[in-house]
């Protein structure tokens, strides 16, 4: 959690009663009433037609059985199953979480121009002190998976200068980077799940200064994108691209108010 807001509250209450103190619960609270119609009446419609869109575009790329026995999609699951027996094991790497939690906050605020003065994270829990506060840096760790995209960025520069589908031997073993990549993804990805699950059932205060049902949809939006991208870089289709799944989603758009509109 952003320090900050602890610094400018301890202000608040410091500061003579007026009207700055007035003006910044005002603002403040204009902020969260906008946030939330925003929510209501733009991103929900948006993550409703995203969601079928996702099971849509799966369906099809499910269909034929192709995509399923795809050696991506396969070792994408086999790392999300390694995460699940971990955790059904017993492992708990909360350090891990709260790290990368703070991390993600603290990298988001400097790419907002923000200024670090000081940072904790433990399994006790963390912090990070800054000058700087917006929706994208309260939110941050739960948008994007830290640790997936670290990930992702990693093996994006390798492919630059390595061949990701040839076989590189290792020990007694042939390794396809490809294939480690799908593994890690979905093992790191089902773990930012599964700690963002708990956080938002815990009702961290990440979510509430935001508004809770505004944060959860631009929380979904940002991860369905996400499972978008990683469908299409698994699929063995060369027809499934980012057109179909613009055709499908307005499509699935249009299907969806001709439905609502009788309503109206």
């Amino acid at each position: 959690m952003a320090r900050n807001h602890r610094r400018h509250q301890h202000e608040a209450t410091t500061r003579p009663a007026g009207i700055n103190n007035r003006q910044d619960v005002q603002q403040a609270s204009s902020v969260y009433f906008w946030k939330q119609v925003i929510g209501a009446f733009v991103l929900f419609p948006l993550a409703a037609v995203t969601a079928v869109t996702l099971l849509v575009m799966f369906w099809r790329a499910c269909r034929d059985m192709e995509f399923l026995k795809s050696r991506e999609f396969i070792w994408f699951a086999i790392g999300g199953l390694s995460w699940w027996l971990a955790w059904l094991l017993g492992a708990r790497p909360v350090t891990m979480y709260v790290f990368g939690h703070e991390m993600s906050h603290l990298v988001t605020a400097k790419c907002f121009g923000g200024e670090i003065f000081d940072w904790k994270a433990g399994a006790e829990g963390g912090y990070v002190e800054t000058n700087k506060s917006n929706t994208w840096i309260t939110l941050a760790p739960y948008l994007l998976p830290f640790y997936a995209t670290i990930i992702m960025g990693v093996f994006g520069i390798v492919g630059l200068v390595v061949d990701m589908h040839v076989s590189i031997p290792l020990w007694r073993l042939e390794i396809v980077p490809a294939l480690v990549f799908y593994y890690l993804v979905g093992f790191t990805w089902w773990f930012h799940v599964t700690y963002t699950a708990k956080t938002v059932h815990l009702q961290q205060g990440d979510l509430t200064k935001n508004g809770e049902f505004f944060s959860m949809m631009l929380i979904f939006l940002s991860n369905a994108a996400l499972l978008i991208f990683m469908l299409l870089a698994a699929s063995p289709s060369p027809a499934l691209g980012l057109g179909e799944v613009a055709r499908c989603w307005w499509g699935v758009a249009q299907d969806m108010l001709g439905w609502f509109l009788p309503f109206v």
